[in-house]
Order: C-alpha cells, then sequence, then structure tokens
C-alpha cells in the first residue's frame, strides 16, 4: 500500500551525497520514436552539508548531506524498469536497507543493487523503477530518490583526501534528453581553513540508585568521566558534559582528577555550562589539558541523589558527552557520548 511521507521524513532518513548519478531508461528504444521536446534534470536535495576532513591537514571539504537525487522529468515519462544510478564514496555512507523511491510524496515501488566499481574505486547503486512514472506536473511533484545515509561511524577510516564531486549524468537516448550536472554543496565558512584532525573517545563509570519494594526501582548515574585522544593531532581544551534527571539527581561536581594516571587539579576543570528543566540537569565542563594521541583525562564526580517516593511517569536517562564534536578539526570517532538505558522506573 502506498505511504505518504513529509518532506521532513526524507530529509531526516537520507545522508551523503558524493559522486555520479544518473539515468539510463529501460525498455528498447523504437527507431519511430522521437525525442521528447521536454527535458529531464537530476538535482540535490538541498540540506546542511556535511564536513569531511584530509588526512593531510588541508581545509575541511563539504559534501551534501543528502545521498538523494531528484528528477525532473517534465514532458519525459519514465517507465517501469528505468535505473537511476548513484556513484558515491563508500567510505562515507550507510546505505538505506531500501531505497526510499517518492513522487509528490507517494512512496513509489522500487528495487536496488550495489556495487563497487573497479575502474574508479567508488560505489555504484542502482535504484529501479517498479513502475511507470508520468511527466511531472505541478499535481504529481517531484520524483525523489534516497539510498543512502550519513555514516558518522568510520573512525580510523574517516578521513578523505579531495573527495569526489557529486556529479549528475543522464546518456542521451531517442527518448530521453542528456544531461549532466555537478551537485556539490557550498562550503560553509564555518568548516574553516587548514587543520589538523584530531578525536576523542569518552567513557563512563556508574553507580546505581535503588529504591522502593524489594529495590524494583533503579537509576544509573554517572561517577566518572573519562576523555582520551585518538589524534592524529593535539585537542583544543578538553570538554565534557553530563545529563541526568533531575528527579533524581540534584548536583553534581567534579572532586577528582587524573591526567595520564597523575593527579591533575581540580582547579583546572571549570563549570562552563549549567542547564537545568524538568526533564533534564545537564552540566558542561572545560579542562585546560590538551590531549595528544593516548592521552586520557579522568574526572571523578560527585552526584548528590534523592531518593523518589515510588513509581515515576517518565525517566531522562544518563548521558556522557564530549561536547567537542563541532569543533572543525573533530573526528567521528563514534564514541563520542555514552549512556545508560537500563533503568528501571515504573
Amino acid at each position: 500500500m502506498a505511504s505518504k511521507l513529509s518532506r521532513r521524513q526524507l530529509l531526516t532518513v537520507a545522508g551523503l551525497t558524493v559522486g555520479t548519478a544518473w539515468v539510463e531508461l529501460g525498455g528498447s528504444p523504437s527507431a519511430a520514436y522521437a525525442a521528447p521536446a521536454g527535458d529531464l534534470v537530476l538535482e540535490p536535495v538541498p540540506d546542511h552539508p556535511v564536513r569531511v576532513l584530509s588526512p593531510d591537514g588541508g581545509a575541511p571539504s563539504a559534501v551534501p548531506r543528502q545521498l538523494a537525487v531528484r528528477v525532473r522529468n517534465d514532458d519525459v515519462v519514465l517507465p517501469a524498469g528505468t535505473a537511476l544510478k548513484v556513484t558515491f564514496e563508500g567510505r562515507l555512507y550507510a546505505m538505506l536497507p531500501a531505497p526510499l523511491l517518492t513522487l509528490g510524496g507517494r512512496r513509489l515501488a522500487a528495487t536496488a543493487t550495489t556495487a563497487p566499481d573497479p575502474a574508479t574505486g567508488l560505489t555504484v547503486c542502482t535504484v529501479t523503477l517498479g513502475e511507470q512514472v508520468p511527466a511531472r506536473t505541478a499535481d504529481t511533484g517531484d520524483l525523489i530518490a534516497v539510498v543512502g545515509t550519513v555514516n558518522p561511524y568510520t573512525f580510523p577510516y574517516d578521513m578523505v583526501r579531495k573527495p569526489a564531486d557529486p556529479i549528475a549524468a543522464v546518456g542521451e537516448t531517442t527518448r530521453v534528453p542528456g544531461a549532466r550536472r555537478n551537485l556539490k554543496s557550498s562550503r560553509p565558512s564555518s568548516f574553516g581553513t587548514a587543520v589538523t584532525p584530531w578525536g576523542v573517545e569518552v567513557a563512563g563509570g556508574w553507580t546505581r540508585l535503588t529504591w522502593g519494594p524489594d529495590g524494583r526501582y533503579w537509576y544509573w548515574y554517572p561517577t566518572l568521566v573519562s576523555v582520551r585522544g585518538t589524534g592524529p593531532g593535539r585537542t583544543p581544551a578538553a570538554a565534557f558534559a553530563v545529563t541526568v534527571d533531575p528527579q533524581i539527581v540534584t548536583d553534581v561536581t567534579v572532586t577528582g582528577a587524573r591526567l595520564n594516571g597523575e593527579p591533575y587539579a581540580v582547579s583546572k576543570i571549570t563549570v562552563s555550562e549549567e542547564t537545568v528543566t524538568g526533564s533534564l540537569r545537564r552540566l558542561r565542563w572545560t579542562a585546560k589539558a590538551r590531549l595528544d594521541a593516548g592521552d586520557q583525562l579522568d574526572a571523578e564526580l560527585t552526584v548528590v541523589t534523592r531518593t523518589p517516593a515510588g513509581a515515576l511517569e517518565t525517566i531522562t536517562h544518563p548521558v556522557v558527552s564530549t561536547s567537542m564534536a563541532a569543533h572543525p578539526g573533530a573526528r567521528q570517532t563514534g564514541l563520542m557520548s555514552v549512556s545508560r538505558a537500563d533503568s528501571s522506573w515504573e
């Protein structure tokens, strides 16, 4: 059964677009068939670009967040069997379990196969239409194909030197006019200039508070935060954050610290942000230490708790994070935050 998807849903499930996209028309062309007067145009799906770091310390590249293509087929009918091919940097993407192909928000039948291109070293995803797509009108809307999503957990293989520009191309046939389009993202100034990449990994130590008859309820809260540098460059001032449920945790302070196993002055770790709402308590600390590859900062936390009278309607699971991911040189290690989701409260 066809399903309707909003534009926000389309953008949410999509990922990174890098490489080449082109369309091949299914079926055998008739010699008597005249080339259509309309156009077939491939376009990127606008969204916020993604920063890709270079292993040589150059300026970060900008690539589209969407591994998606909009097909504007004015006066061109696309029969079932039409193949949409997207070529991309396989190191940067996670493929969707099935292609998401929509026409004006209505999902269409389609299949997909993915294989490497031995000539370029890139990856090719071929999406095949399972039904005919009429020529585009104001009523039908645009044909949009989404095949992949950004994959930030590729450390230590996350850095790519000069990723391939996204190119959309259509081979000219008797039924489809040829077209070619560069889909490269504009590079935001916030991506900065040349930078030596660095990374961090976070770990947490946990303590459990129990309450209720026979200890049937419990909540985990952090009592230790570890931030380890992964290199290759030195980090800026190390920073970490803790988010907990204010119904249970009333205060969190750093009362001890060690850097590479040696005592580190607590006075060098200061609170830089504190937010308290009805559903969360979040504190962020900044240390003066900058971490080289292999350096580790351990912060001991003293946590003040209160015991609930009974079951709770909702709970905020505890999270420990680095709060450094937005820096232009930060590598996405996949361990930028950790949490405990095994509390019992109802």
